[in-house]
């Protein structure tokens, strides 16, 4: 009987013993999908001509930009002055700055967002939980044209707006 009960002396200190080694480790994974930035500017790197009727009939042009990130987007005429919101000037194609030029209205908007032509700072357009086109119309009239045709020496009178996005 003695040595039933050193056998089960033992056993109890070895599985005491087991017990007092017992350990965990664990390692953690964080997985990320990283989705790039993404800005398409239709019609970008191209020159569009238009002509602005002497009417002052209304011309305009459409771009779409779509984004999964915040961006400003801007449109700047050549030849406006400083501080001149939203208007411009046709300058006869000559170069002379001895012609006379002719002021004209532009207007850049996105369904119920205007975007004020030549502030330097643009306009800066949120971001949408999923990144869908927004279309923008850039429209130019003159309408004081009209009367002036007979008096202006003949020839093209041009001006420049471009359109950027930054983001």
């Amino acid at each position: 009987m003695n040595s039933l009960l050193k056998l089960s002396s033992i056993l109890l200190l070895s599985s005491g013993a087991l017990t007092a080694h017992a350990a965990s480790q664990s390692v953690t994974v964080n997985y990320t999908l990283t989705v790039p930035t993404a800005c398409t500017l239709s019609k970008a790197g191209t020159t569009i001509s238009k002509s602005i009727p002497v009417d002052g009939t209304t011309v305009n042009e459409t771009f779409d930009v779509t984004c999964n990130v915040d961006y400003t987007i801007s449109a700047k005429a050549k030849n406006a002055s400083s501080g001149q919101l939203n208007m411009s000037v046709l300058q006869n194609s000559s170069g002379s700055l001895a012609l006379p030029q002719i002021p004209y209205n532009i207007n850049f908007s996105a369904l119920g967002l205007p975007v004020p032509v030549n502030d330097a700072a643009g306009l800066v357009v949120p971001s949408t939980p999923i990144a869908t086109p927004k279309t923008y119309t850039l429209s130019a009239s003159s309408p004081i044209v009209t009367g002036m045709v007979s008096t202006l020496p003949a020839g093209d009178y041009t001006d420049e707006v471009t359109i950027q996005i930054a983001y």
